[in-house]
């Protein structure tokens, strides 16, 4: 893809969120990065307006290698693809929930092949796991299917043929990447997360989703809840794990021309290191609250208690969105990884220890009121608390 005297240009979005900060901070600390990343070939950032000068605060910790630029909203795709089309490669690590500025990325990075002549240009784009998720109240119940990455492009048709039935803004997004990337000769990959916990190393976001909502809720109600029969499941995977997987990516790009990575429909990556019952994150919640004596509440439940909601009662936990509660709270969602250990070597060390551990450092942070994450903000709010959505 490029050369030591004539390294890649990088895009990066969602710098000030959860796993683009993360992912950011990862980058700058690989050593054989140090010569891509470098003042003479900053790191283009683009910031969408926020709380505090978040400019500012990018540029002293980073430094010239850094290139923060402002732009008004993911809804100015012009501005979106002009930005891309100077860059070789954009690692889309911002919200997964905004087709029109995904295929904006892919357009643009399109024009910047055609303009330059490069052989290839590259797309990293971010989504979730709900893209493959059941419907078991409304629809159909597919408890027992396991998805594999090995097979990205029985995935892809899959997805495709879920949202011909019902459009999802994220399975879209990842959708037109691929596809669009395919038709115009850009090399896209998705990694498309499951459940992510730990926190994150980068400046401003640095909690996930699950794990602290469920974790707030509990304290608060002094129970857990459940929707559906209970079986719903999702994977999940440390966030240090997840963005040493971009890492790898980038890595394989730059030194070997992306040879270890299929794109397009066949460019679906699963970064999955455990499982676990939806349940069980409600259930695992109050095990570390009685624990602590933070319960049981008084007035509320003495004993250990997991509430089976109906799926519009657990709607209120959504802002109203019922497919959202019903795949996010009662759907299926096990996927294989199989993509990222066989082509990239990628062997996540974060595994159920750190897991059960997390409930723990979550429990404080929500009692020290570092947490501030709720599916309403995830789902109803414009503008960058959008970026965490793509982890539910």
């Amino acid at each position: 893809m490029a050369t030591p005297s004539s390294p890649p240009k990088i895009l990066l979005t969602g710098a000030t969120g959860y796993e683009g900060g993360s992912v950011l901070h990862r980058l700058f600390k690989h050593p054989s990065l140090a010569s891509i990343l470098s003042p003479s070939n900053p790191v283009t950032l683009p910031v969408r307006p926020g709380g505090g000068d978040r400019i500012s605060k990018l540029t002293e910790t980073y430094g010239p290698r850094v290139n923060p630029i402002a732009i008004t909203s993911l809804d100015d795709v012009e501005t979106v693809k002009a930005l891309a089309a100077e860059h070789d490669m954009v690692i889309n690590a911002g919200t997964g929930f905004h087709p029109a500025s995904a295929e904006a990325l892919v357009r643009g990075l399109a024009a910047r092949k055609a303009a330059t002549g490069q052989p290839a240009v590259w797309m990293i784009h971010t989504s979730g796991c709900s893209n493959i998720s059941d419907k078991p109240i409304t629809g159909a119940a597919r408890p027992d299917v396991e998805h594999d990455d090995a097979d990205s492009a029985a995935v892809f048709a899959f997805e495709a043929a879920e949202n011909e039935r019902e459009w999802y803004a994220q399975r879209a997004a990842e959708l037109v990447v691929l596809r669009l990337g395919e038709e115009l000769g850009v090399s896209a990959i998705s990694i498309q997360a499951p459940c992510i916990f730990g926190t994150g190393e980068g400046l401003f976001q640095q909690a996930g989703l699950m794990i602290p909502v469920t974790m707030a809720s509990v304290l608060q109600q002094g129970y857990g809840v459940t929707v559906g029969d209970g079986t719903g499941d999702i994977d999940y995977v440390h966030i240090a794990d997840l963005v040493d997987l971009y890492v790898l990516c980038v890595l394989n790009i730059v030194e070997h021309g992306g040879s270890s990575l299929e794109t397009g429909r066949h460019g679906i990556i699963f970064p999955t290191a455990g499982r676990t019952l939806t349940r069980d994150i409600a259930l695992r919640c109050l095990d570390v609250a009685f624990a602590a004596g933070h319960l049981p509440k008084e007035g509320g439940p003495q004993t250990k208690e997991i509430r089976t909601l109906s799926l519009e009662e657990s709607a209120a936990m959504t802002a109203g969105n019922l497919y959202i509660a019903e795949t996010g709270l009662a759907g299926h969602r096990k996927t294989k990884g199989t993509v990222a250990r066989t082509r990239l070597g990628w062997e996540p060390v974060y595994l159920e220890d750190a897991w059960m551990q997390d409930f723990e450092t979550e429990m404080k942070a929500a009692l020290e009121g570092k947490r501030g994450s709720t599916f309403e903000a995830c789902i109803a709010a414009e503008g960058h608390s959008k970026e965490i959505c793509q982890y539910f």
